[in-house]
Parts: structure tokens; sequence; C-alpha cells
């Protein structure tokens, strides 16, 4: 019993390793990738690869989810995906608003998980929400 552990084990960091070198997998491929180790489906070793990508991603680049999708190739609602679950965990921040350098849409969300960054920005200075209220109250 023993040895087969360390046998799934090893065939688990053998996996582990392989997706961390590897570009992003698609979902509908990550299956046939673990049969081909000779282990069940585990989207676990998919999910904290791509989680820790992203995180890593937006310690080094303060930008959109748009735009990390471009440059890191993993699907932009799989990033929102990522994003909502660093967020909710203190791990990610929105620091600012603006126009987004990949789709040029305004009024977007530029993220960063690295919290010397989060004091630079001043979210609400850069959207001007305190004019809102003042031009309300005239």
């Amino acid at each position: 019993m023993r040895k087969s552990k360390n046998y799934n084990s090893n065939k688990f960091s053998r996996l582990k390793e392989y997706v961390h070198g590897a570009p992003y997998i698609d979902v509908l491929e990550q299956p046939k990738i673990c049969k081909s180790f000779g282990l069940p489906y585990s989207a676990k070793v998919f999910r904290d690869e791509y989680r820790n990508r992203i995180y890593e991603f937006f310690k080094n680049e303060t930008t959109t989810a748009a735009t990390a999708s471009k440059m890191t190739k993993i699907p932009h609602k799989y990033i929102c995906e990522i994003k909502s679950y660093l967020e909710s965990n203190g791990l990610l921040k929105v620091v600012t608003i603006d126009r987004c350098p990949t789709t040029g849409s305004s009024n977007v969300q530029f993220i960063s998980t690295n919290k010397d960054v989060w004091s630079e920005f001043d979210l609400l200075q850069k959207t001007n929400q305190f004019n809102l209220f003042e031009d309300v109250q005239k």
C-alpha cells in the first residue's frame, strides 16, 4: 500500500511540474493530460497553478484582466474568476479605474496583488466620485 501511495505521489509531482512548465491548458484537455500521467482528472492541480500564475502576474503588473489574458494566454473569464477568489481572500485589490490598453474600453478596473502598489493609487481621486456628490448637493 505504501509503495502505491508513493508511486501516485510521484505521478502527481510530475503532473504539477508539467502543468507549471506548460502554457495554459484548456479545460477540455486537462483530463487527457492527467490520464497521460496515469492519474484521474485533478482540477485542483490546474486551478492552483493558474491561480498562482495570475497572483504572480498581478504582483509585477498593475493592469486589466483583458491585458492579463492577452499576456498570459489564460482566458479572460477564468482570470475574472481567479480575480474574485483572490479579492475575497484579501490578496488582490482594484487600485484604479481607467481606459483598458487592450480593449480601449473606459472605466475598466486595474488590479494588483502587490500590496506596496495599493497605496500608490487613489481610486476615489481618479474617478471623481466626490465631485458627483458635490453636484447633487448644490
